[in-house]
């Protein structure tokens, strides 16, 4: 893209190509609360964000799980629980199961306290 596009100014490259990584974008936001520009501090970082395109569709997610010995509640499956990941925060309800020896995936109602066990869920990512 970089020996096709050279030649051309910067507003015909981000039609085709996108906002480049250095680029600086300009953002509009309407009704804008007074009390965001009242203590806005240009020393304080605002991060904006978003989904790409693809990140729109939902995904089945298999994790490992292990209940945190702080944690005083007992785990269940089918218990809706909230995730952060990187700066996205959100709510699921997982399926905690164990791999027997031989393969199988054994559905489980609790957590096991000390051991960890796997989880699946959908997510839209």
């Amino acid at each position: 893209n970089h020996a096709e596009f050279e030649d051309q100014d910067d507003e015909a490259r981000v039609q085709y190509e996108g906002f480049r990584p250095g680029m600086y974008v300009h953002v509009e936001i309407e009704n804008l609360p007074c009390e965001f520009v009242q203590n806005f501090d240009p020393h304080y970082p605002i991060i904006l964000g978003g989904l790409g395109n693809s990140e729109g569709n939902v995904g089945y997610v298999q994790m490992r799980l292990k209940k945190h010995r702080w944690y005083k509640k007992i785990l269940k499956s089918r218990d809706p629980i909230i995730f952060s990941v990187g700066w996205r925060r959100f709510q699921t309800i997982p399926l905690c199961y164990i791999e027997d020896h031989n393969g199988r995936q054994r559905l489980l109602k609790y957590t096991p306290q000390h051991v960890h066990c796997g989880a699946a869920f959908w997510v839209k990512i």
